[in-house]
């Protein structure tokens, strides 16, 4: 078939048109692609990151320090010192690509290199605090925790923009037992650190367990476990806590009212499962002879006769085994002023069953009242009224 000359210029120009499109196209993705690992690192879209390892060749040292980056964030350490390695071949020498570098060869367990790494990144840096921490980490990592207190001592002297030094600080002083130091490094992190840092979480409710156990300053303690509550509030064995504190304190209204808080989260299903299947939850503690005794409280109303409302459990002095078991059951009283909930025992090697002539009229016992009751128990000023035996 023949074209005339009017069909053969339209055919070129219809070629010519599609050429140009296509060499646009072309120019356009290569402009694309040259920018590629900047905007993947700047979106922080890692996992396409990582795909541009076999064009490794052709990117440069920052770009290559990127990929390093999203393998360090995707959990390939080796892959991101590998990436490191490249961009410092390429010439790229900041105190950031060291300390990277560093932070994956301890995550590695090679400690010896990844300290010679963050040296290199505090010769280029060296007031930035948070390569001073990864410092202090590495002697972390290898239990050298006099180093590490030295370093993370000398981090809190940097000008704070990274703060997670002075929680570190309050860790090694807490694992020495040295509760002192610890708690007075506490309260400096809980200063200094942002609250949507975990380690400010963590910083906390240390100072609620140790203002309760070290120093028996309960109102501080509450007020420590008030303010963790206020971060994760679905996190109940703070909400545990925080009771046994207001109950130490004599502040019993308040404890009543997290119970409260606490047995609606059993009643909807979001108590942690074992105290979800042992319905009962720990909102008290006391001592007796230099053991400790946990008073624990049901989540369901006593109905019938025998329901428990209250278990103390004794202790052993190392606090690892149960030596006595104490309970407060419902029994059917003769007259309304009569007790309606007894105080009684359970045996742990003969499994008989101790009821004592000792009880209360209402269902809400405060916890100082059942520690004077066992108290008497343990002490041997009160014996059983009565006894009974499983089965019999």
């Amino acid at each position: 078939m023949s074209l005339d000359l009017s069909q053969c210029h339209k055919l070129k120009h219809k070629i010519l048109k599609t050429l140009i499109v296509f060499i646009l196209l072309f120019v356009c993705c290569s402009a694309i692609n040259a920018q590629t690992a900047t905007e993947l690192y700047a979106s922080h879209d890692y996992k396409a990151l990582v795909q541009l390892e076999s064009k490794s060749d052709n990117l440069s040292a920052e770009e290559l320090s990127y990929v390093g980056f999203a393998f360090f964030q995707t959990g390939n350490d080796d892959k991101a010192v590998q990436f490191y390695d490249k961009a410092i071949a390429k010439g790229l020498n900041n105190g950031s690509v060291h300390f990277y570098k560093g932070m994956s060869l301890r995550l590695l367990k090679k400690y010896s290199e990844a300290l010679t790494e963050i040296d290199k990144s505090l010769v280029l840096e060296p007031t930035n605090q948070e390569f001073m921490n990864e410092k202090g980490m590495v002697y972390y990592n290898q239990k050298n925790t006099d180093k590490a207190l030295a370093v993370f001592e000398e981090a809190k002297k940097l000008p704070t923009t990274y703060p997670e030094p002075y929680f570190w600080v309050s860790r090694i002083y807490h694992e020495k037992q040295d509760f002192t130091n610890a708690l007075r490094a506490y309260y400096e992190a809980e200063k200094y650190m942002p609250k949507d840092n975990s380690y400010y979480f963590d910083a906390i409710t240390a100072i609620g367990q140790l203002e309760f156990t070290f120093t028996k300053d309960y109102k501080k303690s509450a007020a420590a476990y008030e303010k963790a509550i206020e971060i994760h509030n679905d996190d109940y064995e703070i909400y545990y806590k925080l009771m046994k504190s207001y109950n130490a304190a004599k502040e019993f209204t308040k404890a009543d009212s997290v119970f409260a808080v606490v047995k609606e989260a059993y009643n909807n299903n979001k108590l942690p499962k074992e105290d979800m299947e042992i319905k009962t939850v720990a909102i008290a503690q006391f001592e007796w002879n230099g053991q400790i005794a946990s008073v624990r409280k049901s989540l369901v109303d006593a109905k019938e006769m025998l329901d428990i409302t209250y278990k103390v459990f004794l202790l052993n002095k190392e606090g690892d085994k149960i030596e006595r078991r104490f309970m407060v059951e419902k029994t059917l009283p003769i007259a309304k002023k009569d007790a309606h909930f007894l105080l009684c025992e359970q045996d742990k090697k003969s499994n008989t069953h101790y009821t004592y002539l000792y009880g209360w009229v209402d269902e809400n016992i405060h916890p100082d009242e059942l520690e004077k009751a066992v108290k008497l128990v343990l002490d041997g000023k009160m014996k059983p009224g009565a006894s009974s035996h499983p089965g019999k």
